[in-house]
């Protein structure tokens, strides 16, 4: 959990960043950016903090070479002395900028901005916030001449939608750091990692989210890919397995194996199947096996789409079934030469 109660924006440093490949140019300012006004910087807090909420977080891919202008290297060079941050974000924009290569990469202003008093899952810190607006919207202005208005048009940035950004906590930073990041201008599918792969260079931190996603990914390809037809199992009762999963990990805050095991898939030789399956899922996926975690309601609400209970029949019907498969009956009609399903229920709403 990320909390700003006692946050401070110390520095902040702004460049703007064009698009290499389309021949754009890039500027750096040649010191950090001075506030006048009390309002300007409250008002950046809010643009910069308020979008991250999320318990999803990253560290940098590996230590590489500390000595090349890397972004890892420089966030170091910046949290051992704040006298190297103007510097550091200049090295971070062009650095940016040579990353910037798609047609389809957006210019746009890059900050940089140290915060002070940031608390992560409990820990306050220091925390170094990199963004970038790409986004323009066009806003009227009123003006009012004693009886008679004037309006103009002008385009700016819209102030509750930063496009991407992140935040990077000055802790654990013998495992790459821990790293929020938001990216809101991610469609494309071709410039879509640019920002986290090819600028930053992160990926997801081994914790909670990360296991908890693991987790469902493996119950959902099992319940695919083991409780099927070919193997003597009817749709409902996989559809049952896959309710069981998803209500687990929406009911309980921790996750035992042992526990997902005996509440989900109840028989012995369901039990055993799981855990053949599991010892090959994480050896296919180069995964560890993790008996205990904290589970992530960010990741449960991601991936619960796939553990969904529909049964799609033909083009015609989807049933969703949510409960009680007990009540659901498939047969089949030799006289039609189809399929068909029996639904009891006792009230029709």
């Amino acid at each position: 959990m990320i909390e700003f109660k006692r946050a401070e924006l110390d520095i902040l440093s702004v460049h703007y960043v064009g698009n290499k490949g389309n021949g754009e140019e890039s500027a750096f300012s040649k010191q950090p950016f001075k506030f006048n006004e009390d309002f300007v910087k409250e008002t950046l807090m809010g643009f910069f903090l308020t979008p991250f909420k999320t318990d999803i977080y990253y560290q940098f891919s590996k230590p590489g070479d500390l000595d090349l202008k890397n972004i890892q290297s420089l966030v170091q060079d910046i949290f051992n002395s704040r006298a190297s941050f103007h510097d550091a974000s200049v090295e971070m924009a062009k650095h940016l900028y040579h990353q910037s290569n798609h047609p389809k990469i957006k210019g746009g202003e890059f900050y940089v901005a140290y915060f002070k008093h940031v608390s992560v899952d409990g820990e306050l810190t220091d925390a170094i916030g990199i963004f970038k607006s790409e986004n323009k919207e066009t806003y009227l202005k009123v003006f009012q001449h004693l009886d008679e208005f004037d309006i103009s048009c002008e385009n700016g940035i819209n102030i509750n939608k930063l496009d991407k950004g992140c935040l990077i906590f000055n802790t654990s930073s013998e495992h790459g750091y821990k790293i929020s990041i938001i990216d809101n201008s991610h469609k494309i599918a071709e410039a879509a990692l640019y920002w986290t792969e090819d600028f930053l260079n992160v990926k997801i931190r081994e914790e909670r989210f990360f296991h908890t996603q693991q987790l469902l990914n493996t119950a959902t390809s099992f319940c695919k890919e083991v409780l099927t037809e070919e193997n003597n199992v009817e749709r409902p009762d996989q559809m049952l397995i896959m309710n069981r999963s998803l209500n687990y990990f929406k009911e309980k805050d921790k996750f035992n194996m042992r526990e997902f095991e005996n509440e989900v898939m109840g028989a012995p030789e369901l039990v055993d199947a799981f855990r053949d399956y599991s010892v090959q899922y994480n050896k296919e996926n180069h995964l560890n096996a993790i008996e205990d975690f904290d589970i992530s309601q960010t990741a449960v609400k991601k991936n619960q789409k796939y553990l969904r209970s529909v049964l799609k029949l033909d083009k015609n019907f989807h049933i969703y079934v949510h409960g009680r498969h007990d009540f659901i009956k498939r047969g089949f009609d030799e006289e039609k030469g189809m399929n068909f399903y029996t639904l009891y229920y006792n009230k029709e709403e």
